[in-house]
């Protein structure tokens, strides 16, 4: 049940606060996990940061539209490392403008957080106190869905889904950004925009666009459009042509041969190259109908390993929650009692009918590796008790939702006093020792007092949780190894933490 920052989306607030940007906001995300004092030298070095970012050279190959900047060194307590990513049919005089402006508007609101993002209109600004250049991250995710409704849901969400799969090839190379259009019916049209940052690598935009497209149906359902936004990548729907550049000049088709130019060529290169176009079709044909034999394999083998795992589960019945219980428990998985997002899944904070507080892990939906981690949990989790141990208080499976229920820990995990300078402060020797003592504790428990020996493999200080008497207790099972009583040694096939 890994812990994330603290969201702070200030959307609303916008109206109010006297921000020097003139480009309108989506929203911000101020991480409270780590902060600065005003008069330290990472506020001196982010403040270097924010004001020389926009004036310095763009990233080669991104057409202006990225700007990056680092100060300090990667190690230090100072090191600032920030990011600007404008939409890609955009100027780069107009680019660098908005990046001037959101560095200007991020430092009034978030003007103690060593990590902040701001999703403006024209652009995506971030900083943090970590390296962020060249790594990928979905999440935290922001989603601003349009006030109008359409009048065919499905329609609509079916096409701009096609639409959006249609541009994900196109944004995976140069500038990373494409745009276009696509009919839903009569003279209802969806438009959209894709765009990644162009630092990372092909795979990693592919799976933040593929991230983006799976958050559609809890951010857009049935809404004109709207943003999915997140800290790698980025899309925007409308029901009219916002971007400034037609379609085809944002992500250009590649060029052809003209017909005055076939026609001087001579006649042996032009059987030449009708062989050749020959035996590439049909290589790429073999190709497509061997692929499509091994997806339809691994898909029934799929669906045969979830069908095993859900009688497995469901065999504990006695801990099953209704789904709609959950929902007002969570008040229909609010934003506002969202508490972080792990690995597999987010994690909310919910109150159940009888006034318990409760912390709810959501499983992605597509995530092949979320459906083990639930087992896992489910069938071994249910089965240990210690005190140093979390509580699993029940599971859910319904309507395609894995939901996990917990106990809820009011102090959050244990990194968070860790690596903050004001909550480590109330680490005294004595609660150090009380923390150390409880997760020995709970180990001892698992590897030798436990009817099932278990060996965790995830310990860290994000899964060690603490209650209100800063009491430890161990959580987060999915990568957990059940072992023989006798047993000392064994082999894996996959990498796991510890």
């Amino acid at each position: 049940m890994n812990s994330s920052s603290l969201i702070l989306l200030l959307s609303v607030l916008m109206v109010s606060l006297p921000l020097s940007s003139a480009q309108p906001v989506w929203g911000y995300n101020c991480s409270n996990n780590r902060n600065y004092t005003r008069n330290s030298s990472f506020a001196a070095n982010l403040n270097t940061l924010l004001s020389s970012i926009a004036s310095g050279a763009p990233l080669a190959g991104s057409r202006g539209h990225f700007h990056n900047l680092t100060v300090g060194a990667k190690q230090g307590d100072d090191f600032a490392s920030g990011t600007c990513l404008c939409r890609g049919d955009l100027s780069s005089t107009d680019c660098t403008s908005s990046c001037m402006d959101a560095a200007k508007s991020i430092r009034q609101v978030c003007p103690t957080q060593k990590q902040a993002i701001g999703w403006y209109r024209d652009c995506v600004f971030r900083y943090s106190d970590q390296p962020i250049l060249g790594v990928m991250s979905s999440s935290p995710w922001f989603c601003s869905a349009n006030d109008a409704n359409v009048s065919n849901p499905k329609a609509f969400n079916r096409q701009l889904t096609a639409l959006l799969q249609s541009l994900g090839p196109k944004a995976l190379y140069g500038p990373k950004y494409a745009a276009g259009s696509r009919r839903v019916s009569g003279s209802l049209s969806v438009f959209a925009d894709l765009g990644c940052n162009p630092d990372l690598n092909v795979s990693d935009c592919s799976r933040c666009y593929q991230d983006i497209i799976n958050y559609i149906p809890s951010c857009c359902h049935g809404k004109a459009g709207g943003a999915i936004l997140t800290p790698s990548c980025d899309s925007r729907v409308e029901t009219y042509q916002f971007y400034h550049l037609s379609a085809d000049s944002l992500s250009p088709a590649p060029t052809s041969l003209s017909s005055s130019t076939s026609k001087d060529y001579p006649e042996r290169k032009r059987k030449s190259l009708e062989i050749s176009a020959i035996a590439v079709a049909t290589f790429l044909a073999v190709f497509v109908v061997v692929g499509i034999w091994i997806y339809r394999r691994q898909r029934k083998a799929r669906h045969a390993t979830n069908e095993e795992d859900i009688e497995d589960i469901i065999a504990v019945e006695s801990l099953q929650f209704d789904l709609a219980a959950i929902k007002a428990a969570t008040c229909n998985f609010s934003w506002d009692n969202k508490l972080g997002e792990g690995g597999f899944g987010e994690v909310y904070k919910g109150k159940l009918g009888n006034g318990q507080e409760v912390a709810v892990k959501r499983l992605s939906k597509n995530s092949g590796q979320g459906i083990a981690e639930f087992k896992t949990e489910v069938i071994l989790v249910a089965g240990l008790q210690h005190k140093n141990l979390v509580k699993l208080l029940g599971f859910c499976m319904a309507s395609k939702e894995k939901i996990l229920v917990y106990e809820f820990l009011s102090n959050s995990s244990l990194d968070r006093f860790l690596f903050d300078t004001t909550k480590n402060k109330s680490l005294d020797w004595k609660t150090r020792f009380k923390i150390i003592r409880g997760i020995a504790g709970g180990l001892l428990y698992l590897h030798e007092d436990s009817r099932l020996r278990v060996i965790h493999r995830d310990l860290k200080s994000s899964n060690i949780l603490l209650d209100e008497l800063m009491n430890p207790k161990i959580s987060d099972f999915g990568l957990a190894k059940l072992c023989g009583m006798d047993q000392t040694q064994g082999d894996t096939k996959r990498i796991v933490g510890t």
